[in-house]
């Protein structure tokens, strides 16, 4: 049944046809997120190129800003210019193994994400609340063991997702109301489903976004603890400022992957074109909020830009 499905599936193409019921204006998207993917593109472009080349960045911290940095450069490359070309011409034909490619990649770069986001707080709960050791445990090794293990992680994990899609049987001709290969998107076009496929996006959210958002929580609420024990105000402010970037990132990044995955779960309680604006936002607000948010609140970061900008102009 599986082998007759691949075979049926081998030619065929998906019709990607952006927001349902928003058809006549959804072309008025295309500026705002136009600009959107200009930013995200330059400015995870320039965050990364100064990382590279400022010797004084290359620390555990930066590494992990610039592996951000990359995925969501990624990001903008496999799925944006296809959302902006659904948003002019209010249908796109994909491939069927093109679109499996692309929501691998999507899933996948999303768990490295929320991944290299928890070693992140882990860094910052080490660099504030165990300094004196910092030097001795948060060392190069641990960055390439660490993004070691989220890669196999993020693989073993991730790679379930096309291929659960791949076997399910589709028409000739099929539909998909979103801007880009969304899983649920991709799975509810299929004419019939199984019970893993349609389980496994809460797997894969249980396997990777709780543990991930556990340990941010217990990091931060171990740095918070130690915030209150400081008596200078001072100190506390530095300790903030700090943080803050991190916390904007870790904000932005679950509030949307949130919103994104309450509405695709509840889209029979809410217009279709809700579902499909939250799952783009999360995939194109973190890469666009990421570079300005450490551009301009990571001192070392905003220092090199300037420097270097004037050293071009």
């Amino acid at each position: 049944m599986a082998a007759n499905n691949q075979s049926q599936n081998q030619h065929m193409e998906f019709f990607i046809n952006g927001f349902p019921g928003l058809h006549e204006v959804q072309h008025w998207f295309l500026i705002p997120f136009s600009v959107m993917f200009i930013v995200a593109s330059v400015g995870n472009l320039l965050v990364l190129l100064v990382i590279v080349k400022e010797q004084h960045l290359h620390e555990p911290m930066y590494y992990f800003i610039s592996i951000l940095s990359s995925l969501d450069l990624i990001t903008d490359i496999i799925i944006l210019p296809q959302a902006l070309a659904v948003l002019l011409l209010g249908t796109y034909a994909v491939h069927f193994d093109v679109c499996l490619l692309q929501m691998f990649f999507v899933y996948f770069t999303a768990a490295i994400e929320s991944n290299v986001l928890a070693l992140m707080a882990y860094d910052r709960y080490i660099a504030i609340c165990k300094p004196l050791r910092y030097s001795s445990i948060v060392t190069n090794t641990f960055v390439f063991k660490g993004v070691l293990l989220v890669v196999v992680r993020c693989l073993t994990i991730g790679l379930p997702i096309p291929i659960l899609a791949r076997i399910l049987p589709y028409c000739s001709k099929t539909s998909i109301y979103n801007v880009y290969c969304e899983y649920l998107a991709v799975i509810n076009a299929a004419c019939a489903h199984t019970i893993m496929s349609d389980s496994y996006f809460l797997i894969l959210l249980a396997l990777a976004g709780l543990p991930d958002a556990t340990l941010i929580g217990l990091s931060y609420y171990k740095i918070i603890r130690t915030a209150l024990k400081l008596k200078s105000n001072e100190a506390q402010q530095k300790l903030v400022s700090t943080c803050s970037s991190h916390a904007f990132v870790i904000a932005s990044f679950y509030l949307l992957s949130m919103l994104s995955i309450i509405t695709g779960l509840v889209e029979d309680k809410m217009p279709a074109y809700i579902r499909v604006l939250f799952s783009f936002l999360y995939i194109s607000v973190p890469p666009t909020l990421n570079p300005l948010i450490y551009g301009i609140k990571t001192k070392e970061i905003r220092r090199s830009i300037i420097k270097r900008c004037k050293n071009y102009f």
